[in-house]
């Protein structure tokens, strides 16, 4: 082994072990103990703070109570659902889906082939956009079409 990579090993072991060290002692800085956690858990526990696993997301108080009863819940829902105002479940909201567009294929077919022979098409990849601005193809290509339908 020569002198100079026996020395960068001794700087890189001398570098690790003073990043190992100082990470040890900065990890038991300012955290609580695990008795501590267990203390402070059970003191959630015995309020009634402790939410159940899997609903964090859904924090609702019961300390109010509900001003309507059972069974007038009960009368609402199947009332709702005699009028068709339920959403079946798991499908959550109701969102409008668009129809298609209203021109015929042959229709669209043509202005992109007009579009195309007047040089206002833009190949994938080949558009120059700015942002509020609609993309537009590159002069060189359109002086080219241009030159060719001459």
């Amino acid at each position: 082994m020569s002198p100079q990579h026996l020395f960068s090993l001794t700087i890189l072991a001398a570098a690790l072990a003073a990043t190992a060290s100082s990470a040890l002692a900065a990890g038991d800085a300012g955290h609580p103990s695990r008795d501590e956690v267990k203390a402070s858990v059970l003191q959630a526990r015995a309020r009634g703070e402790l939410v159940p696993a899997g609903e964090a997301g859904l924090l609702v108080t019961a300390a109010g109570g509900s001003q309507t009863s059972r069974r007038q819940v009960r009368d609402e829902t199947l009332q709702a659902r005699a009028l068709g105002e339920l959403v079946p479940a798991g499908e959550g909201m109701a969102f409008a889906i668009p129809a298609g567009t209203q021109m015929a294929r042959a229709s669209v077919k043509e202005t992109v082939r007009q579009a195309r022979l007047d040089g206002e098409l833009v190949p994938a990849g080949e558009a120059i956009a700015s942002a509020g601005h609609a993309a537009v193809a590159q002069p060189r290509r359109a002086a080219l079409l241009a030159a060719l339908r001459r």
